[in-house]
Formats: C-alpha cells, structure tokens, sequence
C-alpha cells in the first residue's frame, strides 16, 4: 500500500474518499475536523441527518457532492489523545476497505494534546497499516473479496511546511507497523508450520535483510553446553530446540539493550497437560520471541544508536516418553539447580538460561517478554502487561513508554518474601510454589534468581499478546504487543538519563 503525503483542503484533494473526524456532542464549536470542514453547511447537516453521533469508532459512509466521504467519530472532545488517533485511522481504514474504498485522504489532525504533525501522522500510519493487517496466507479468498483493498491513502496536512517531517514520520511509523506485522504473522501461524527451526530461519532471513549478526545454537549443542532449562522442556519434543541470539551493533553506539524473548512455539503442559479447550491457542506461546524479532527488525530499520541484543529461547514443550517429569531436578545454564513441580511453569525455565546468557552483554537494559502466567491474565486482563522489576529509573522509562504507545504496563511488587514460596527441599529453586498464590510475582521471582546484577524488568505479557475480539488497529488474534513498547523505550533512552528520570 502507498502511503503520501500533502498540504491542502482535504475536501479538495483528489482521488480518494474524504475522510472526517467528529467529536461526540457539542464540546467543541467545530465538530468536524479538520477544522476548515465546518465550514462546509452542506456537509454538516447531511452527517446531522444521517444519526451520525460522534461515538468513538462510529464510521459512516455518505454521498457529498458527487463523492463518497466517510466520517469516524473521536468520542468526547475532552478525551482526544494519540491513541485515539491511531484508532481513527484505524476504523476509517477498515471502513473504507469494507465499502468497496480503494483510496482515502486523512487529515493530520491538528490540536496541542497531540503534538506535532510529525507525531499524529506517524500514529495514523501505525492505525491504518495496522488495522488493515489479516492473516490470510493459509485460506482461499473469495472473490469479491481479494478486490476491496485499501491501495492508497493520502495524510493531509494544513499547513505546506509540515509536509517534510509528516513524511519522515509515515516512514518511521511503516517500519514499526512491518515491524508488528511480522511478529503477528509468526504468533497466527499455526504450530506444525511456525517450529523452533522456522523460528530460528526467520531470524536468519532478518538478519541478512537488514546485515545482522544471528547465531543459532541448535539441541545437540545446548545439551553439551549445559542449557539445562531449555533442554529439560525441549526433551520431550521431536522438534530440536533453537537458542538463537541476533545483534545490531553500530559504531559508537550509545548504550546497549538486551530483550529475551520466551519462545515456546507450542505448549501443551507437557506431562502435567492443559485442558483441551483452546489448546490450540497455545501457538500464541511464543509471542515474546516474536516481538523480540520484531524489535530486532525495527531497530536495524530504524538506524537506531544503540547496540541491540535479541535472546530467543525457541522450543515446544509436548508430552513424551522422554519428556521431563513433575519431581525432576534440572541443572540451569547458571548452575542453580530446580526442582520441576509442573512442567506447564515451563517458560520460566527457558528463560532462565537466556537472562543468565545476557549477563555476557554488560547491557545497560535487560528485559524479558513472555505469556508467563494465566495469574497475570485474572489479575490484569488484556489492557495492560505485568511489570515487574526492582529498577526504579527503568520502571519509570518503561511506564512512560507505555503511555506513549497505549501498551500500557501495570507494576506488580517483587518484594522479598515472595522470594520463600519457591525454595525447594532437594534443589535450590523449584519452579512452581505450594501455595497458588501471587503466581505472577513468585514466577518473576524465580526469574529474578538468573537476572541477579542486571538492570532487569520481566514483562509479563500473557493478557495482551492475544486478542479475542477486533479492536480498531488490532484484528482477533495475535497482537505483535512490545515491539512498538521497547523501541519507544530505546528512542527515549537518552533525553530520559539526560533529565534524570
């Protein structure tokens, strides 16, 4: 799809449906934006005629001089923010597609709570190459529908000299969009495609894209090696676990980042096994490693100044004869030891040997994105990540970031006396307690063993990776949440130890 840019009326611009915005009520005296369309009687008192309201992600279709435009509505005026930017474009672009709309026009939109146009018109282009995304690759189309694509969208803005940076940003905010898109693709793809080798080849084909370093450690090696975490839930598997580190390093850069993404591309519970009902979901167990992969890209894409480590753990963990067992100690890359309790705690275990890993980094940020726990699932839903870490500064940076991105964190204790509930009798840790309690915590705490001296926050993404139901720029199903959340983090690392946050 081509996205451009220009200046102008955006009634006037041609070759493409109109697209306007209007607030819920009368908060403001110009209802429609940009603000030069209230100008437009005609066009008011047809939106008034036809029941439009206003109400965020309401989209309407109608004839107006010979054309079609589309209006979508903000919600209240005292509500406007970024995010709801992203979602307009979202919802218009979705609209559009499902009216048959091959190309529309949308305006920056122009208010001090935004920002500059640089920044809403980055938002918008993440909305629409966003919302527009499907996963389709394994099924037949119809085909009245392989014909409604949106193929152009024009971002309009008011003034000439915003032309420039609003085209820098639909560039920034592609990449990123790509960025998520990817690792979507590798979360919907079903478990008998997407194994750890497709993993472990998709990182390969990034890295000679975009002249990365990738190294793959495959089963064999682990096991001599001594990555006792991965290789204890891989056993039970016929497909070989990969242990695959990637890195983006440019001359001078100016702090290092490390991200350790949980790859379990399918999991069963291995011997103490899940239920059946919607098991099949479980292919979403690996979207930490799918954003890591995602970040990965952004960040080479991006020319980001920072060196960029991404740690994937890539494995299944399936029930076998050769699987390991609840009561089996198993010996961690770090040399603690741990008594399994339950084999389904197992991206804990995995991504124990990939903190440990990350110690030989000396990053000045190591963080962890993992569907860790079904406790972080009850406890905060699907609108916002577990955060857990001890480092106040990242914590903040972190939070902040979250807000800037709308994947937004939530920060859940890690204090020590949830540290007792996962020592064991026969080895040092075990990887579940006895209590059921505080799961989320006591499973960041186990976590906390193998990060000790890191600058570490374990984000737990369990809630939000996947989406049971269409929201304006995520369809059902596989988020592609931290990507766009730590490349923030990344861009605003220096302004933030600047100013002391």
């Amino acid at each position: 799809m081509r996205i451009q840019v220009t200046s102008g009326q955006l009634a006037q611009i041609r070759g493409g449906a109109p697209v306007f915005a209007a607030f819920e009520g009368e908060q403001k005296p110009e209802r429609l934006l940009p603000a030069s369309s209230a100008r437009d009687k005609a066009l008011g008192k047809l939106i008034a005629e036809s029941g439009f309201r206003g109400a965020l992600n309401e989209a309407t279709l109608l004839p107006h001089r010979g054309k079609w435009v589309l209006v979508v509505g903000l919600g209240k005026f005292k509500d406007l923010s970024l995010e709801r930017v992203r979602q307009f474009a979202g919802t218009a672009a979705k609209a559009a597609r499902a009216r048959g709309q091959k190309a529309i026009n949308l305006p920056v939109l122009s208010d001090r709570v935004l920002g500059s146009s640089a920044i809403v018109a980055q938002a918008l282009t993440e909305g629409v190459l966003l919302g527009l995304y499907r996963y389709d690759q394994l099924k037949k189309i119809p085909k009245h529908e392989q014909s409604r694509k949106v193929e152009s969208v024009t971002l309009v803005t008011e003034r000439g000299g915003d032309v420039a940076p609003a085209k820098r940003a639909v560039e920034k905010g592609t990449i990123l969009a790509g960025s998520v898109s990817l690792a979507r693709d590798l979360i919907n793809g079903p478990a008998n495609i997407v194994t750890p080798t497709y993993l472990a080849n998709a990182a390969r084909a990034i890295a000679r894209e975009y002249r990365l370093s990738c190294k793959v450690t495959p089963f064999a090696q682990l096991k001599r090696q001594g990555f006792g975490g991965i290789v204890g839930v891989a056993q039970g598997s016929s497909q070989p676990a990969q242990f695959i580190v990637m890195e983006y390093k440019p001359s001078r850069a100016k702090a290092t980042f490390a991200f350790c993404g949980k790859g379990i591309t399918f999991d069963s519970g291995g011997i103490s096994i899940k239920p059946s009902l919607k098991m099949e979901l479980m292919k979403y167990d690996m979207s930490g490693a799918a954003a890591v992969l995602g970040i990965m890209r952004a960040s080479a894409a991006l020319k980001l100044p920072y060196h960029v480590v991404g740690i994937i753990a890539a494995t299944e963990n399936l029930p076998s004869g050769t699987a390991q067992k609840p009561g089996d100690v198993m010996k961690t890359l770090s040399g603690k030891t741990v008594e399994v309790i339950n084999t389904d705690a197992e991206g804990r275990l995995v991504l124990s040997d990939c903190l440990h890993y990350a110690k030989r980094f000396k990053a000045d940020a190591v963080v962890d994105l993992a569907t860790l726990t079904g406790a972080c699932v009850v406890a905060l839903g699907a609108e916002a990540i577990g955060l857990m870490t001890k480092d106040e500064r990242l914590a903040a940076r972190l939070n902040q970031s979250g807000k800037t991105t709308y994947e937004r964190v939530w920060r859940l204790p890690l204090w020590d006396e949830y540290g007792a509930q996962i020592k064991s009798d026969v080895a040092d840790l075990k990887n579940v307690t006895d209590t059921g309690q505080a799961g989320t915590i006591t499973a960041a705490k186990f976590l906390e063993e193998f990060a000790e001296g890191l600058p570490w926050a374990h984000l737990d993404i369990a809630g939000t990776a996947w989406a049971d139901r269409d929201k304006p720029y995520v369809p059902r199903g596989a988020v592609g949440i931290g990507v766009r959340l730590l490349i923030n983090l990344m861009e605003n690392w220096s302004s933030a130890k600047t100013n002391g946050r």
